[in-house]
């Protein structure tokens, strides 16, 4: 709890002048609210003393000022101070926060974690956020003022009856809290299962067309009903042990209400008091505790909150697992030239996600070793020279790709760009000089245009048609460019439904050319196409690498033939160098690699 009060703190503080403000307008309200009991008594005392009826309007007329104060004027500006300076702001300071954070982690750390799941964290602990603000600002601290006030004013008029409610609040606080310790735990499992149910309704969606395809339509909706069913079953019987233990607490405010009605009247007989402090005593004691049972109707809501922005304060408190050093290099003239120095890498067996319990941590840690993805792996690259990189699935090739773009850092050796260790690079400025075609390239739901530009960091502006076109060419869209209705501004929809696989590499070509970088890197960009498009694409690369340290990952030896250099790769590890003449004159595992290939072709 100690550690969620001090995020909350931290998350809150831009808006701690507001809330202080937001209170204020509370304490006006509250304070005024007093005045009503206090001024029924005195009309009580006043009829029951016989005093002059013109007396009675007037207080009867400062009750009513007293209203309009206190519900137009004083709610009136409230309500405006909070839509100018809290309702919309924190919503979008939430946001500003989750996506520094979310996009401040490493690209390892984000294969590594399910996306649905990190989505169900950030939109539940997102809206929870806010939402426990507005509760707390709104519904909370109004209760609090209010018997705060309310118990002083007893006091001040009543030492006795002031005391009285002080226990009971006491009384029922104790029992607020200790209902809640015992149904953490039990949240905590079912706020988990509830993840769950949204890392399988997130791959249900990503795979609708695999599962539509295959006939999967109602086993796919089932499991997510049975799911959901399993998620609700959990809380509901939560709630269900809870509400028995919960109802007990009317009773501390009924007995409390009850004490402070005897003692007043004890007080009223003995002459103590006035029959009119009667009526003050027992509104301003029932507002108290009246207000108190209200913390009963809100608290299921405050818990659920409590555990969603808990779980997302996790997330928020993840540290990056690649990061920059301050004052990082930014080489004046990059060449691209590329040096693996005995180079281990190893992926944790499961990067530990925010959902992961505190007490499975150490078993999470347990399991990371799994072998190493790369072993003492040498080899350099010349700026400007065509290398390529071979070897069975699994082999380690996407692995070094990776560990270039600084996806993880090494776990050792040395990786150097230029003569630069890659962990002293500015890492943005690096990967702006680095251009990837991937097998399956990410397309957003824009336009053409937008999916082309989308790496220019805001500079997209300045790019011409001519500019434009002249890539367009270079990555052989012209090709297919008469048949898109508008051009560069044609919707090419989710995924870039509306192109072919071979035009989405094309795609995927224009983009990373588009930033002119000096380090062009193809990963499997020809596979999974016919002839046609792989002549098209491997035209498309030959055009981009020229004057380009290019890297090309592929298993069609057609790709990869004239590259200047050739790196064959075998269980993690470098196991020959050279071009393809060399290679299948001292390399048996390249030798093998071609001959399965012509084999099976």
């Amino acid at each position: 709890m100690r550690q969620f009060l001090k995020k909350a703190w931290e998350i809150y503080a831009p808006f701690r002048s507001k809330l202080m403000g937001v209170f204020l307008f509370i304490a006006a309200s509250q304070a005024l609210a007093l005045t009503s009991p206090y001024f029924q008594g005195m009309l009580i005392d006043n009829v029951i003393q016989k005093r002059p009826l013109l007396r009675a309007f007037w207080i009867l007329g400062v009750v009513f000022i007293v209203y309009i104060f206190q519900n137009v004027v004083v709610a009136y500006y409230r309500e405006i101070f909070e839509i100018k300076n809290l309702d919309f702001a924190i919503q979008e300071y939430a946001n500003k926060k989750t996506m520094e954070k979310v996009l401040s982690l490493s690209v390892g750390q984000h294969i590594s974690q399910n996306s649905a799941v990190k989505e169900s964290i950030v939109s539940k602990g997102q809206h929870s956020m806010t939402s426990l603000a507005y509760t707390l600002a709104y519904d909370v601290l109004p209760i609090i003022v209010q018997v705060v006030f309310m118990v002083g004013a007893l006091l001040y008029m009543s030492w006795l009856l002031g005391v009285v409610v002080i226990v009971g609040i006491i009384l029922f606080a104790w029992r607020i809290v200790t209902d809640n310790l015992k149904i953490q735990k039990p949240l905590k499992k079912a706020e988990k299962m509830s993840h769950d149910n949204a890392r399988l309704r997130g791959e249900i969606y990503r795979n609708a067309e695999l599962i539509l395809i295959n006939s999967q339509g109602k086993r796919a909706a089932k499991d997510s009903t049975d799911s959901l069913h399993r998620v609700n079953t959990e809380y509901q019987n939560i709630w269900l042990g809870y509400m028995p233990k919960a109802f007990i607490r009317p009773t501390i405010v009924g007995a409390t209400r009850l004490a402070v009605m005897a003692i007043s009247l004890v007080f009223v007989y003995r002459g103590d008091y006035s029959p009119g402090h009667l009526v003050i005593f027992w509104s301003w004691s029932a507002d108290a505790l009246s207000k108190i049972g209200q913390i009963s109707g809100l608290q299921r809501r405050l818990v659920e909150m409590y555990a969603s922005v808990k779980k997302y304060f996790e997330l928020l408190d993840m540290e990056p697992s690649v990061k920059v050093i301050p004052n990082p290099v930014r080489p004046e003239n990059f060449l691209g030239r590329i040096e693996f120095k005995n180079v281990t890498f190893e992926y944790p067996s499961r990067d530990r996600e925010p959902d992961v319990d505190e007490e499975d941590s150490e078993s999470v840690k347990a399991g990371k070793e799994t072998g190493p993805a790369l072993e003492d792996v040498s080899f350099t690259i010349e700026p400007g020279q065509t290398v390529a990189f071979v070897g069975e699935s699994g082999a380690g090739k996407t692995t070094v790709i990776h560990a270039l773009l600084r996806a993880e850092d090494v776990t050792k050796g040395q990786i150097t760009i230029d003569g630069h260790d890659l962990r002293v690079l500015d890492l943005n400025y690096f990967r702006q000089q680095v251009g990837l075609v991937e097998q399956n390239v990410p397309m957003f739901d824009d336009t053409l245009r937008q999916n082309i530009v989308y790496s220019l960091n805001g500079q997209a502006s300045q790019i011409t048609e001519e500019k434009l076109n002249q890539i367009a060419e270079m990555a052989c869209i012209d090709r297919f460019f008469e048949r898109l209705e508008r051009g560069f501004d044609t919707f090419i929809g989710e995924r870039g439904i509306k192109l072919s696989g071979g035009e989405r590499q094309r795609v995927g070509i224009a983009r990373a050319l588009i930033k002119d970088p000096k380090i062009l890197i193809f990963d499997e960009a020809t596979s999974n196409l016919d002839s046609q498009n792989e002549a098209d694409i491997r035209e498309s690369i030959e055009k981009a690498s020229k004057g380009r340290t290019t890297i090309i990952i592929a298993h069609r030896f057609s790709t990869i033939r004239s590259a200047d250099k050739i790196v064959v790769f075998d269980k993690a590890r470098v196991v020959g160098q050279g071009t393809h003449d060399e290679l299948m004159l001292i390399c048996p595992e390249y030798q093998r690699l071609v001959y399965h290939q012509m084999t099976s072709e």
